[in-house]
């Protein structure tokens, strides 16, 4: 009877305790908990996945972004907050840059400091275990690279079959839509060609049942440095079609417009052009840190 006796006042003194998590979202009005991703995994930034739900299984998302507004940084800042904070496993198809650039600007941006300081040693005696373990962190992620010049994008499919089939790879990122080829000697429209390309790389999320992230570098406005803020309008009609989310990468910082930042850097923005769940032109910020080249949560 004693046993009982202490085993219901064990449970009593348990329940009236509350959990510091249940205070604080009572006491905001509101649940704080970092909600899991139904069907598909994070893109890294908290407020775009409350907005388009992450990156869905089977789905193609396609980010467009002029010259110049960070394209390879935000593509890096995916990749390694997936790989090196949630242990996922991503390919990256880059025909611009090679796989020892994209070594170079993972470690710098991950460390904050330049290569060639790391590799001479200007750094703190006392910073360099710091150090070692944020680059072996790098190298022991799941993070695949192919920088083939000339790839065609059945190629591409096919190199990313083999992938997941042996690494079971949760994401694939093409960088960019504009250096892939068809294969083909025809001459075709070039909005066909990317056409093809598109339905292509959709057709590949399907099968795979995993997110395909692609990038497209468009200048939308030729001819001109505009600072005007790109819109639903402005999808080309075959990535509107075939790709289930679109987002635009807009800074203002690039038209010498005055931007107040901070230690969590300079404010830029997710326009998601396109998406199921979102009226179009929904507009979020995160922030870029122009020093290490990465983006973060606002």
């Amino acid at each position: 009877m004693a046993e009982n006796t202490l085993e219901v006042t064990e449970q009593s003194a348990v329940a009236d305790f509350s959990t510091l998590e249940d205070v604080v979202n009572q006491t905001l009005g509101q649940d704080f908990k970092v909600k899991p991703i139904e069907n598909g995994i994070s893109t890294g930034f908290e407020i775009l996945d409350k907005e388009i739900g992450g990156l869905q299984n089977g789905n193609l998302t396609t980010i467009i972004v002029k010259p110049g507004m960070g394209k390879t940084a935000l593509l890096l800042s995916i990749a390694t907050n997936l790989a090196l904070k949630k242990d996922h496993s991503i390919a990256i198809f880059s025909a611009e840059r090679s796989k020892e650039r994209i070594a170079k600007r993972i470690i710098e941006s991950e460390t904050g400091m330049s290569l060639n300081n790391i590799q001479n040693g200007k750094f703190k005696a006392e910073d360099k275990e710091h150090i070692n373990t944020l680059i072996n962190t790098i190298a022991k992620s799941n993070i695949f690279i192919n920088d083939s010049t000339e790839l065609t994008h059945f190629e591409l499919s096919q190199k990313a079959i083999n992938l997941k089939q042996v690494n079971d790879v949760n994401l694939i990122i093409v960088d960019y839509l504009e250096l892939i080829s068809t294969g083909s000697n025809e001459d075709i429209p070039i909005e066909e060609k990317f056409r093809i390309i598109v339905e292509s790389l959709k057709e590949l999320a399907r099968d795979l049942n995993i997110p395909v992230l692609l990038f497209s570098q468009q200048q939308l406005y030729p001819g001109i440095i505009s600072e005007v803020k790109p819109e639903f309008n402005d999808i080309p009609q075959y990535l509107n079609e075939l790709s289930d989310v679109v987002l635009f990468l807009h800074r203002c910082d690039i038209y010498n417009k005055p931007v107040v930042g901070n230690s969590k850097g300079k404010p830029v923005e997710i326009i998601v052009a396109k998406n199921k769940d979102v009226s179009p032109n929904k507009t979020i910020t995160i922030r870029y840190i122009e020093s290490i080249a990465k983006f973060t949560d606002n």
